[in-house]
């Protein structure tokens, strides 16, 4: 009789068990069907087939590359591979994207001291470290602020560049920051329009 009793304990507890673990399950599927708050009825995905959160923080992600890409393609003019850095320009800009740039002192409600297209912008940027005698340059970016709406975006990024002169002696120093349009293309995200704000323009030599 003892071992009977055993038996039936031990089979009430495994009905018990079995039971506890459907209503597990059970309410883990509601939970999983549950819409998750401000998203689609249903919990479904959005039309794109992508969470919205998810989308806005791959955008974000492209988009920020691009600030990248200008910078490793200025400082590749500024190594002296002219063609290398207007390559990378093409991979950053719309082709019909417009460059332009106030330095200090400049109103900024007037018009820029330079403006052009990105593959002019190459030329630009050349001349410009030519003229001022610079073996190379190094831009900084930092502090990107993205806000996208839809198939356009704004992008403001902060800056630190230093142009070489003499290695080891002498550079010179820039600080601003740029502001972007950036669109949304069949070939991914691309800068429609790039304002570059110089605040301060330094030369820094050692002792």
């Amino acid at each position: 009789m003892k071992q009977n009793s055993r038996s039936g304990s031990r089979a009430s507890w495994g009905r018990m068990g079995a039971a506890v673990c459907a209503g597990a399950i059970a309410a883990s599927a509601l939970g999983a069907s549950k819409p998750a708050e401000g998203g689609p009825p249903g919990g479904g995905l959005p039309p794109g087939g992508v969470p919205a959160a998810l989308q806005r923080l791959a955008d974000e992600a492209e988009i920020e590359k691009l600030t990248y890409c200008y910078a490793e393609a200025t400082d590749t003019i500024g190594r002296g591979n002219l063609e290398g850095g207007r390559n990378l320009y093409q991979q950053c800009f719309t082709q019909n994207a417009l460059v332009q740039a106030y330095y200090p002192g400049d109103d900024p409600n007037g018009p820029p001291s330079l403006i052009s297209g990105p593959s002019e912008w190459a030329d630009v940027a050349q001349h410009e470290f030519e003229t001022a005698g610079y073996v190379s340059t190094q831009h900084l970016n930092g502090n990107v602020v993205i806000n996208v709406q839809g198939n356009t975006a704004t992008m403001k990024t902060y800056l630190q560049a230093t142009h070489v002169l003499v290695p080891n002696s002498s550079v010179e120093i820039a600080i601003g920051w740029y502001d972007d349009i950036v669109v949304r293309t069949p070939h991914g995200w691309k800068i429609a329009k790039r304002t570059l704000h110089l605040q301060s323009f330094m030369r820094v030599e050692s002792p």
